[in-house]
């Protein structure tokens, strides 16, 4: 944002840059070209003595008499409190009346003060009146956000085809919000024939572009199919470029592929990981992988089943089964499981409490670096005498995992 108010030059350049906005303004105020320059070099030289205020009176008379030039740089001044309180109504006022008279610059300082409203706003309603104003002066920006509430009804009456024109507009220009949302719109067929070549190519647009949930999208057409031939390498490559960044199902997908046996799980250090999400999501072959895992003893298999188990995600809730699946877990050397057994013991929760066992797991937990445990482990040390704090120590000391 220009911070200098005048442009830096002497009358006769003054009088040149603004040419045919000084005639037409002083053929309706009577002053001469001359006189117009002599007021510009007379607030030139009021800002150079940081004299604002005089700076933004002769502006002000200048702009009364519809000066556009006069009306844009008074409209800044009243925009960044310069010689004058700010006041953006004010600044949109006189803003609006140079842009009238198509003075250069002026719709770029205009839009940006409508958008600087919009994001202020506090309330939907007025926020949308000065996106209104700013996508009909051509802000792409704009139009994404207006066409994205108009799809969608977003605090307006939905309206789809205009909301599909907007985005149009604005996705052609190079908006990659609303290249994504065309992609969606085509993918369902909402407001436009449903077109899954068209929907890939505008997601793929916004994907190149660095949207994360398009990169989904164009990973999803891959994997599955559409729009295009079916491409797992592809599909990985655009999951890997968003997984662990909070698009919901990125970590599932991937680990249906490695339980489908689809990709090799020990091409990625993660794919144990990212098959547990798929399982806990319900994905029977990703289930049944982790069983099988579980079953050779595998800690981070069995305390995912534990877990399932216990919230009844991918698997009928049971807690009995739980309990087995995090003793296993503890027993192999998970600390999440290790932990979990710890509170367990101690609230009596499907066990017999026992302050002591609770210790010696939250002191096992603690040595694997789980969270919380260290803390607890010191809170159920308050209940053991020292014979019995002793004997815990020596317990997980003497420790080793099954095999």
């Amino acid at each position: 944002m220009r911070t200098r108010i005048l442009l830096g030059a002497g009358a006769a350049v003054l009088a040149a840059v603004i040419g045919f906005a000084m005639y037409q303004w002083s053929s309706q105020s009577g002053l001469s070209e001359a006189q117009m320059a002599a007021r510009m070099e007379e607030a030139e030289a009021a800002f150079a003595r940081t004299d604002y205020a005089e700076v933004a009176e002769i502006l002000t008379e200048l702009s009364e008499a519809g000066l556009p030039l006069a009306q844009y740089r008074l409209g800044l001044m009243y925009r960044e409190g310069r010689g004058v309180e700010i006041n953006p109504d004010r600044a949109i006022s006189l803003l609006e009346g140079a842009v009238a008279q198509e003075w250069p610059a002026a719709e770029e300082a205009l839009v940006a003060l409508y958008l600087e409203r919009a994001e202020a706003a506090s309330e939907p309603p007025e926020e949308i009146v000065w996106l209104e104003r700013a996508a009909r002066r051509g802000d792409i920006g704009a139009s994404a956000v207006m066409g994205s509430y108009y799809f969608s009804g977003t605090g307006v009456e939905r309206d789809i085809a205009r909301g599909v024109r907007l985005l149009t507009e604005a996705a052609e220009a190079g908006d990659v919000r609303a290249q994504s949302n065309l992609g969606y719109a085509y993918s369902t067929g909402t407001g436009v024939a449903q077109d899954d070549a068209r929907a890939l190519n505008w997601y793929r647009m916004a994907a190149e572009a660095g949207m994360v949930r398009a990169q989904a999208a164009v990973g999803l057409f891959y994997e599955t199919g559409r729009g295009t031939e079916p491409n797992i390498a592809e599909a990985v490559r655009w999951y890997l470029n968003v997984v662990g960044e909070g698009v919901p199902g990125i970590s599932a997908r991937l680990g249906a592929l490695v339980a489908s046996g689809e990709i090799g799980a020990e091409q990625y250090p993660n794919a144990q990981t990212w098959v547990l999400e798929a399982a806990r999501a319900g994905d029977s072959a990703s289930l049944l992988w982790t069983e099988e895992r579980a079953e050779a003893g595998d800690a981070a298999a069995l305390n995912a089943l534990a877990v399932m188990y216990e919230a009844g995600e991918g698997v009928p809730q049971h807690d009995v089964r739980a309990l087995d699946y995090f003793r296993r877990a503890a027993d192999a050397g998970s600390p999440s499981a290790q932990l979990a057994m710890a509170r367990r013991f101690a609230a009596g929760q499907g066990v017999t409490q026992d302050y002591m066992r609770a210790h010696v797991w939250a002191n096992l937990a603690a040595a694997r670096g789980a969270s919380e445990a260290a803390r607890e482990r010191d809170v159920f040390a308050r209940f053991l005498t020292p014979e019995q704090l002793a004997e815990a120590q020596n317990r997980a000391a003497d420790w080793q995992p099954s095999q």
